[in-house]
This record gives C-alpha cells, sequence and structure tokens, in this order.
C-alpha cells in the first residue's frame, strides 16, 4: 500500500515534523514549499488530454502522477486565516484534470491534519470548514476524505512545538498511523 504525504505548510516545522513522524521509510513525503507550482489558467485543455495532466509545465507533473501512484493521501496544513494554505489551495485547483476525468481519484482516500495556532477547541469549526471543503471536492472527484487530527502549535517557535504541546505526542502519531493502516 502506498501513502503519499503532503506538506501544504509554507516553513518545514509542525506539518513537516508530523508527516515525517507518521510516515514509513517507503513512503514519499512531498514538501509543498519545495516546488514551483503556478496557478491554474483556467484554460480546461485537461479536459480532452490527460497525458500530461496540464499544460503549465511546472512541478505539478510530478505531484499528479504521486497522487495516481499512491493508495491514501495524507495532506497536513497549518490554518491560515481561518482556511488551508494558499499553497495548498493552489495545489487543489490544479486538480481540474482530475475533476475532468473523475475516475482517476475515485477510490482514495486523503486524510487530513490541520495545525492551528490557537487551542484545539478554538480551532475546531475552523477544521470542520476545511474538512466540509474536501468533502465537496471529493463528492465531485471521487474520493473520500477522512479528518485525522486538529493540533495546535502554540506560539513555540521551534520545529519541536507540537511535541513540547503535547506530552503524549508519540500515542498520538501511533493512533494516526493505525487509523491510516486501517482504513
Amino acid at each position: 500500500m502506498t501513502v503519499l504525504y503532503i506538506n501544504g505548510s509554507n516553513r518545514k516545522e509542525n506539518c513537516s515534523k508530523i508527516l515525517n513522524d507518521l510516515k514509513n521509510q517507503d513512503d514519499k513525503l512531498i514538501e509543498l514549499a519545495d516546488k514551483s507550482i503556478n496557478y491554474c489558467l483556467g484554460c480546461n485543455t485537461c479536459r480532452n488530454d490527460l497525458k500530461e495532466y496540464c499544460v503549465i509545465e511546472d512541478d505539478m507533473q510530478e505531484i499528479y502522477e504521486e497522487i495516481l501512484k499512491a493508495d491514501k493521501i495524507v495532506v497536513a496544513t497549518p490554518i491560515y486565516m481561518n482556511h488551508i494554505t494558499g499553497l495548498l489551495k493552489n495545489v487543489i485547483d490544479r486538480f481540474n484534470p482530475f475533476s475532468w476525468h473523475d475516475d482517476l481519484l475515485k477510490g482514495k482516500t486523503i486524510y487530513l491534519i490541520t495545525v492551528g495556532q490557537m487551542n484545539e477547541e478554538e480551532n475546531k469549526n475552523i477544521a470542520i470548514n476545511i474538512k466540509e471543503y474536501f468533502e465537496s471536492i471529493g463528492e465531485f472527484m471521487g474520493f473520500k476524505t477522512i479528518f485525522l487530527k486538529n493540533f495546535t502549535s502554540g506560539d513555540i517557535e521551534t520545529i519541536d512545538n507540537v511535541t513540547k504541546m503535547y506530552g503524549d505526542y508519540e500515542q498520538i502519531i501511533q493512533k494516526l498511523k493505525e487509523k491510516i493502516k486501517k482504513i
């Protein structure tokens, strides 16, 4: 079973740490901050020809290939302005080829992890909105969405924010790994 991990953050801190802690050695992690991904042009060329997925030649071509190879996709995003990052939204906009050929994502599962500055209770409604956003796209494109966890990062500015915020961090990661495997 192939799992693709996508870090929707502009930085390699909390989301990157969580995904690296979740993934197995053979799994693939894509750090969107390292990729050059242009905006969707809305040209709909992808409607007719999926050989190259999109007429824009950038790092999204690699992401398309990895998405198609993966059985499961785990996406982690910080909460920016009460939603996902612009970087991740840009990638989702580039899912347009999948909307014209919805059988390509059919049967895949996308797992969501959010990381917000506020505490988990304060982020709860925002996380629900993000989950519903992915579910609505999933209905259209044929993938299933499962919300895994809403973390809080607090105000600590180190790569270990999450582990410092959660005394049971390792147990949380183990439970998330089991959920990903099971479903």
